[in-house]
This record gives C-alpha cells, structure tokens and sequence, in this order.
C-alpha cells in the first residue's frame, strides 16, 4: 500500500488502511491519536504511562513501544503526554479539516454555477421551466456529491494531510529538540 491511499475508513465504514508516512516522525500512532482525542473530549484521564519517545501509551508491563521500538530502558516512559504534542495533534486536525471542507465546498460551488450554465445556456431548458428544474435538480444532487466527494475527499484529504503532516513535523523537530537539550 502507497503513502497516497487512505488513511482512515472508520466514516465509510469500509475496512481501509491508515496512511503510514514516511517522513520520520513518529507522530502519531493511531493508540496516542485515540487517546489525545479522548482527553480533549474529557472521557480519559491525561495521565498513564507513555512511550517516552513517541508517546503512545504502553502497559506497565511493555518493554519496548509497539509504534516507535524504542525501548523503556532507553528513554524512560512518561506518565503524561506534553500539551505541546496534543497541540500539534489538534492544528493537524484543525489544517486537515480546513482543507477537505474548502476543497468539498469548491465542488458543491462547481455545481451550483455548471448547473446555472446549462440550464441557462440551453434554450429549450429556458424556455421549460419544469424540464429546467429537473435537470438543475439532477446536476446539484449528482453534480454536487460527486464533485464535492472527488474534490474534497480525494484530493482535499491528500492534499490537506500533507500540508498538516509537514506542520507536523515541523513541530515534531522541535518538541525533540526541546526535549534533548532538557536531557543533555
């Protein structure tokens, strides 16, 4: 499976693979990702015990962290996630959105003025207003779905995760750099 394909199918229902970039960042697993989001919704404690690396939460009984292979014994886990990594998770999402509903909004948009350009531009449709109204109604619905589908979770969701994912990382960077030069 490509980095392009889908990240997630939980929406659809459908039983897809999540996006695993390659960029190295080890950001964020989907276990940290579910907890984060449980923590901003306030059904999960903040605190437990996390990779200190990556920040996916571990067992008390795990060595070594199921996302990132760091070992316990070489950097010792944390009992909380910094708010910093939270803030990340929650721009990305924030970018993410942005982007797929502008991108899904330009496609409803394409709809709305096609659709005026053809009844407007076909005579025998000016002329018939229920023959227009039917066909205006069939380009929104068809038109309308399919554009914003296409534009937005196709291309907005790409489009949209790799302009989050290099803020991502970016914020990654230094949330490690931070992190050495407080070890070192």
């Amino acid at each position: 499976m490509s980095e392009q394909q889908v990240r997630r199918g939980a929406q659809s229902g459908e039983d897809e693979s999540r996006y695993r970039p390659q960029d190295g960042c080890p950001l964020f697993s989907e276990r940290l990702e579910e907890h984060l989001v449980a923590v901003s919704r306030g059904e999960s404690p903040a605190r437990g015990r996390f990779c200190g690396n990556c920040y996916t939460p571990m067992s008390t009984k795990t060595a070594t962290c199921p996302h990132c292979a760091t070992a316990a014994a070489e950097r010792p886990p944390v009992d909380q996630v910094p708010a910093e990594v939270l803030a990340a998770l929650t721009q990305q999402r924030k970018t993410e959105s942005m982007i797929v509903n502008g991108f899904a909004y330009l496609g409803l948009l394409i709809a709305v003025l096609g659709g005026l350009a053809i009844v407007l531009g076909i005579p025998a449709l000016r002329d018939n207003l229920i023959a227009a109204f039917v066909v205006y109604a069939l380009i929104l619905l068809i038109g309308g779905r399919g554009l914003a589908g296409v534009l937005g979770g196709h291309y907005g969701d790409r489009i949209g995760f790799e302009r989050a994912r290099r803020n991502t990382v970016a914020t990654w960077e230094q949330i490690v750099a931070r992190r050495e030069a407080g070890e070192g």
